[in-house]
């Protein structure tokens, strides 16, 4: 009799532990692995494996051309509980257009700094020192992944904020014009897929007051290219791309090798070496660009009513036979007049910016 009763506690016991493992599990904040996955499934996919994680869908919003699908962590209603779950979880996903970003969302200090542990130790990094977290900011990157780190607040609650990113990169076959770089928007998405000894890090002149922190892709090369970035900290976010001519750039002063003309070609079909004739007949009208009696000297003019767009694709040209006075005194020179008098200009180099 005693033995059976033995067995009947042990039972019950080795059940009660169970059921308090399953609820200590589904408490647990979401795993680095857990949100890393996230950022590769459906929306589908996506709403089944949060609904095994204890996550209900909530409803969507839509902002502009923005649409955040909300999922919220379904506690226990069992006020009496002492142990009961007290942390409030959310989940978002939020699409634009073809790409998506998730944000997990956690009213726990010390879960959300697990989090970010884990995440630094599986090779996350940030140029900004991230002693003060999470009262900033901060954006980590690794490999084709980026998360972003922030807080909110509303009446006494905060919410610690972890939002993660998947970069999705052409195919190398598909990168064939100047164009397709600017699918890469951070120094870190350059050496994942171009590798580390194709991408350096660089400081370039744009005068002597004015020096910013840049990458270069294929340095010293014909396919070179200057990135120069809006956030120099983390070296991400576009600001312009640079092409063609002896680029400003601290490792040229040391670097006596002659570089060959650069050979990125632009969909719009222009490219750096070509003639001032080839460039007018693309563009297939006439337009104006500085001369030397201007601080801007050889740069085409943004205005055009012909088939190039100056503001994206903004040129300056050089020139081989101006050194005469006539070319010194003026200000503004329309580029059929410059044909006319036989002047050889040539597209110096080429800056490019992201479609606004």
């Amino acid at each position: 009799m005693n033995r059976n009763v033995n067995i009947r506690i042990k039972k019950i016991t080795f059940f009660s532990f169970l059921c308090l493992l399953v609820l200590v599990t589904n408490a647990q904040e979401l795993s680095m692995d857990n949100l890393l996955s996230l950022t590769t499934f459906s929306k589908a996919k996506m709403k089944i494996y949060l609904s095994r994680k204890g996550y209900a869908y909530a409803g969507k919003d839509q902002l502009i051309d923005t649409v955040t699908s909300r999922f919220d962590f379904r506690k226990s209603n069992d006020k009496e509980n002492k142990n009961a779950d007290t942390i409030i979880r959310s989940f978002y996903r939020s699409d634009v257009g073809e790409n998506f970003f998730i944000t997990y969302q956690t009213t726990s200090l010390p879960g959300f700094k697990e989090l970010v542990a884990q995440f630094k130790k599986a090779g996350f990094y940030s140029n900004q020192p991230d002693d003060s977290l999470p009262a900033q900011a901060l954006l980590f990157q690794h490999n084709d992944i980026t998360l972003r780190t922030y807080f909110t607040a509303m009446d006494s609650t905060k919410n610690y904020c972890l939002q993660l990113q998947k970069k999705t990169f052409p195919h190398l076959k598909d990168i064939n014009y100047a164009d397709d770089l600017l699918a890469f928007t951070s120094h870190e998405s350059l050496v994942y897929f171009f590798g580390k000894n194709n991408v350096k890090n660089d400081i370039y002149y744009f005068s002597v007051n004015e020096i910013v922190r840049c990458s270069v892709l294929f340095l010293n090369t014909s396919r070179q290219v200057v990135f120069i970035w809006k956030d120099e900290i983390n070296k991400c976010n576009i600001a312009h791309l640079l092409f063609g001519g002896q680029q400003k750039l601290e490792s040229a002063i040391a670097n006596k090798n002659f570089i060959a003309e650069n050979s990125w070609v632009f969909k719009s079909g222009i490219r750096a070496g070509m003639s001032l004739f080839e460039l007018r007949r693309l563009n297939g009208k006439d337009f104006k660009f500085y001369g030397g009696n201007s601080a801007y000297s050889g740069s085409v003019l943004k205005d055009n009513n012909g088939k190039l767009n100056f503001k994206n694709e903004n040129i300056i040209l050089g020139c081989m036979n101006c050194m005469d006075t006539t070319y010194a005194a003026s200000t503004v020179i329309n580029a059929d007049d410059a044909l006319a008098e036989a002047r050889i200009f040539f597209v110096l180099s080429i800056a490019l910016y992201p479609e606004q």
